[in-house]
């Protein structure tokens, strides 16, 4: 049989994402394990690059990351991964085994990623859901294993049912990133169910990200609180020729 990481490196990347997804945790088992490990690693060598392009792009046309504060506090939109960042992977895969191995491979290989800021053509850019993406939470100085021990002891300690999920929060919901009250953020459920994380109780990581990409990183439209259009052309140039996961 063609391996997965074969079929994937070869363009199937919706069927095989399909399959992985169907072996649930016998992904996880040794016939399987090595090659889903390699799809996923190579799924964040794909989302870096969509990143790295998306980044450029936004910052050659003025984009200034911000914080979702009163002061938009300028701010980094990418920071790579950490030296601590495969430690920290290593013992989030330990702590919640099943871990997601799309979850791992982004924390080793892509970093924190934060698009919410000002865009000099299109100021309601923070009104379409800007690609968040931080486990490492480094510009807050997170990344370490005795922050994320804390938020795992504060859940347990709170937590009702010990059969509810514990959620790895990894960006503020659509109104939040806009400096709007909003709902809880968004997180990958955990322990993991196979090779990919949920966001939530239905959708599964790697197609919220390949929604992002697909719209240049700004995939939403928060028409309630004034969002505008973007000049035309300008949300397909950020998603021209980005890879899909």
């Amino acid at each position: 049989m063609t391996s997965y990481f074969a079929r994937y490196r070869a363009g199937e990347h919706d069927d095989v994402w399909r399959d992985l997804r169907a072996l649930g945790l016998t992904a996880f088992d040794e016939q399987h394990r090595e090659d889903a490990q390699a799809v996923a690693r190579e799924m964040a060598v794909r989302a870096r690059r969509n990143v790295e392009t998306i980044v450029d792009r936004l910052q050659s046309d003025g984009f200034v990351a911000a914080e979702n504060d009163d002061e938009m506090t300028p701010r980094p939109a990418h920071l790579p991964p950490s030296a601590g960042a495969a430690d920290l992977a290593e013992w989030l895969e330990e702590t919640f085994a099943p871990f997601p191995m799309t979850v791992s491979a982004w924390i080793r290989e892509v970093g924190d990623v934060w698009l919410v800021g000002e865009h000099p053509r299109w100021a309601a850019s923070v009104l379409a859901d800007p690609l968040v993406v931080e486990f490492e939470h480094s510009f807050h100085g997170g990344g370490s294993r005795e922050y994320y021990e804390g938020e795992w002891e504060m859940w347990r300690e709170d937590a009702d049912d010990d059969s509810q999920p514990f959620q790895l929060d990894f960006a503020p919901d659509a109104l939040h990133k806009a400096n709007i009250s909003g709902d809880g953020p968004y997180g990958i459920q955990l322990p993991g169910v196979g090779v990919d994380g949920l966001v939530g109780p239905t959708l599964w990581f790697v197609d919220d990200l390949n929604t992002a990409f697909a719209a240049g990183g700004f995939p939403e439209a928060l028409y309630a609180e004034g969002y505008v259009d973007p000049p035309e052309g300008l949300r397909e140039g950020l998603a021209r020729d980005l890879l899909r996961l």
